[in-house]
Order: C-alpha cells, then sequence, then structure tokens
C-alpha cells in the first residue's frame, strides 16, 4: 500500500506536467492501478484532457480509462458531450472507433439522448468498421434512451441485409436482444430472418436467428410449419 501511494504521488506530479505524452503515460499508469482495485475517479478531469488529445495513442489511453473510471452517473460526463460527437464525426475512423468503444462502457441517458443522432449517421458510414460499431453502440442507446428506438429502426432494418457479414451479424444480434422484451413488435421481420436462415453460413447467427424463431412462433404458429424443412436442411449442414 505504501508503494502504491508513492506511485500515486508519482503520477500526480505527472498529470501537472503540460506535456500531453507526460500526461498520457500518467493515465495510463493510473489504468493499471485501477485494475488493482485502487480508485481513480479523482483524475477525471485529466482523463478528459487525454481523450481529447488529438493524437490517436493518447486518445486511444484516454477513453480506455474513462471506460473503466466512469459510469452512466459520473457527474463528469456531462463536460463530454462535445468532445464525444468531435471523435463520432472524425474523418478519421480509428478516433470515431475508439469513442464508440469507450461510449459503450459509461454512456448516460443524457448521452443517449444528445449523441444518438451521431450515431445513427455512423449506421450509415462507407466503412463497415464503424457500421458495425454504430449498430451494436446502438443497443446501448436504446436501453438508455428507449426514444431512440423509433427512429432508428428503419437503418437497423436496412443493416439485417447489409453486404458486410460483420454488420449483418451485429444487425441480428442486436434485434434479438430486443425481441426477447417484446417479440411481437418484431414479427414484421420474420421474411428477412427467414431469408437469412436459409442463406447464411454464420452458425453463430444462425443460432440468435432460431432463438427469435423461437419467441415468433409462440406469437404466429403458422411459422412453425414453413420452418421445419429449413430447420432440418441446417441440421444436416452440420
Amino acid at each position: 500500500a505504501k508503494y502504491i501511494a508513492q506511485c500515486i504521488e508519482e503520477i500526480k506530479q505527472e498529470l501537472r506536467q503540460d506535456n500531453i505524452n507526460v500526461k498520457c503515460n500518467a493515465v495510463a499508469k493510473l489504468t493499471y492501478i485501477q485494475m488493482l482495485g485502487y480508485d481513480i475517479s479523482w483524475a477525471g478531469f485529466n482523463i478528459i484532457e487525454v481523450m481529447s488529445s488529438s493524437k490517436f495513442t493518447c486518445k486511444r489511453v484516454g477513453y480506455l480509462a474513462a471506460s473503466q473510471c466512469f459510469h452512466p452517473d459520473s457527474e463528469l460526463l456531462m463536460l463530454t458531450t462535445n468532445m464525444i460527437r468531435k471523435d463520432l464525426n472524425s474523418q478519421n475512423q480509428y478516433d470515431a472507433g475508439v469513442a464508440l468503444s469507450g461510449l459503450s462502457c459509461f454512456i448516460s441517458a443524457d448521452l443517449s439522448r444528445d449523441l444518438a443522432n451521431d450515431i445513427m449517421t455512423l449506421m450509415s458510414s462507407t466503412k463497415p468498421y464503424l457500421r458495425m460499431k454504430a449498430v451494436l453502440m446502438m443497443y446501448k442507446v436504446f436501453l438508455r434512451y428507449p426514444e431512440a428506438l423509433r427512429p432508428a429502426f428503419p437503418k437497423l432494418k436496412e443493416k439485417l441485409e447489409d453486404p458486410d457479414p460483420g454488420v449483418q451479424s451485429a444487425a441480428v444480434n442486436v434485434i434479438c436482444e430486443l425481441a426477447r422484451k417484446n417479440p411481437k413488435n418484431y414479427l414484421s421481420l420474420a421474411p428477412i430472418f427467414f431469408k437469412l436462415m436459409t442463406t447464411s453460413t454464420n452458425n453463430w447467427m444462425l443460432i440468435k436467428i432460431i432463438k427469435l424463431f423461437g419467441s415468433l412462433t409462440a406469437i404466429e404458429p403458422a411459422l412453425g410449419k414453413r420452418l421445419t424443412q429449413p430447420l432440418i436442411d441446417i441440421i444436416s449442414r452440420l
């Protein structure tokens, strides 16, 4: 404990430096100390400063520390809205990607409301890397801010037929999770899921789709007859 206390004092000295690289290194040390069970919430302002760096190597460290230190009730999150929006709209896909990854760990209802449109825009990005992350991130947004589901649903439905298999799989995962609470709302998507089930070779995605159909057949029993042969075909391929 004495050694850790000494290290923290040294880190505090480094955080007072003007050099962003020194601060970044100090925040990286704090992430390790946090993993040992020590509280680092006192460094919240410093973490935000490193998150806002224009250097990706520093930004990545900042978002990592934020994902470990911040939580949806953190008061400092109100200071991050514009900074995160700037990263989400960055021309560098990795800036936007690291922002989405970090945000998923501490997104609050206010951040969900304020950033929902920016994340929805990324669902139509030309880069599959960002489309996939944005689709998955929207699930966290829906949990914190359910009002975002209605305007986002058409884009989410589009992603079920995305040319990239990673994006397609992400959309299936999100809709399957949403359908666990209210499968009736997703009955209209049965034709798309039926097409995916009969054409996809992604076993993990097929498992999700079959589970979803298990919920949908309880609402629409007629689906059961149509599913029999495709299920036999899938089992015979395994």
